[in-house]
Formats: C-alpha cells, structure tokens, sequence
C-alpha cells in the first residue's frame, strides 16, 4: 500500500525537488558550449580545393584517421576518419549513405568554419565532450599547394591550451560531396 506524504514531507519534498531544478537550469547556463569565434565568410578562392575532402593519414597504421570537407559558404564539416583496409572506398560510401547524413547531422561537435587567407587556412569546430560543453578548437596552419596543407597549431578558442602540430592533410576528389546544412553554423 503506498503511504501518502503529510503536508510537511510534502512541502519539504518539493522544496527540494525545485532546488534542484534551479540549481540544474544555473549549471546549464554556467557550462555553455564554446561560441566559435571565426566569421563565416564564403571562400572563392584557389589557394585549396574544394570538390572533395582532406584526410589525414596515420603513418604508423596507414589509416585514415580524420576527414575534412570544406564548402564555398564557409563552412566545415569534420567527416570522420576510416581505420578499415578500404578506406578511400569506405569513407566514399560513408558520404554517399543516406543514414550518415543524417547522423551528422544531429552532432555539433561535426561542424566548424574555416577561413584562408594567403597560404594560411584556419578552421574552427566544436570536439567532443564527456559529459561537459563543447569545447571549440582553432587549428591553423600552412597551405602547402591546392591539393595539400599542414595544421601546425591547435588552440582553444578561450585561447588556453596551446599545442604544436604537425598534421599533413592530403585532397582527394570526391562528389557527391554532403549537404553543408545544419542546425549548428548557419
């Protein structure tokens, strides 16, 4: 039989119950996702290619370990990497599929913006978290040629935690490329 609450244990419990909720919705508006701090911009230039994406190769296991596609209208979208033996066919197909697109979709820490300026390319996006915001990240570097440039710094956007890169990112010509729409970076 279930015992009901007299109007003290009652008033008590919902003194409580609604501290709790005050407390939650102020850690929620403390613990925001990171705000990207570039300007979206439309890129018409040469300096990169734009009708594919970039990867990243893992020297030591030769996988593709992240992917980068980047759009006329500013902004970039983080594709993954593909550790299998298939890569360039799997990540192909991964692009292609309709279930992929619409799982990128649904995750922030997808989506970023990028700027190129000369031969130097910043791009800016949200990462994964583990239970906190999203933090952003600015990562910058060097364009080698159109088809090939080298990340040589990554930064927090709150301008903490610096570190030195060395990540070479290679073109490859694919299409058709994603749709760069998305509830994140408008």
């Amino acid at each position: 039989m279930v015992k009901i609450l007299n109007t003290n244990s009652r008033n008590l419990f919902l003194l409580l119950l609604g501290s709790i909720l005050y407390n939650c919705n102020i850690y929620a508006q403390i613990l925001k996702d990171d705000k990207l701090s570039l300007i979206k911009q439309v890129y018409a230039g040469t300096q990169l290619r734009i009708d594919g994406y970039y990867y990243l190769m893992d020297k030591s296991s030769n996988t593709i370990i992240a992917t980068y596609l980047f759009y006329n209208n500013g902004i970039l979208l983080h594709g993954g990497g593909w550790p299998y033996s298939n890569q360039f066919e799997g990540l192909n197909n991964n692009f292609c599929s309709e279930i992929w697109s619409k799982v990128i979709k649904e995750y922030k820490d997808n989506w970023g913006l990028f700027a190129i300026e000369g031969n130097k390319i910043v791009f800016e996006r949200w990462y994964p978290s583990s239970g906190g915001p999203y933090p952003a990240y600015i990562r910058s570097g060097e364009i080698l040629n159109d088809t090939t440039f080298i990340i040589t710094q990554s930064m927090r956007s709150n301008g903490k935690e610096v570190s030195e890169e060395n990540e070479v990112y290679h073109f490859k010509q694919f299409s058709p490329k994603p749709d760069s729409t998305n509830n994140f970076v408008k």
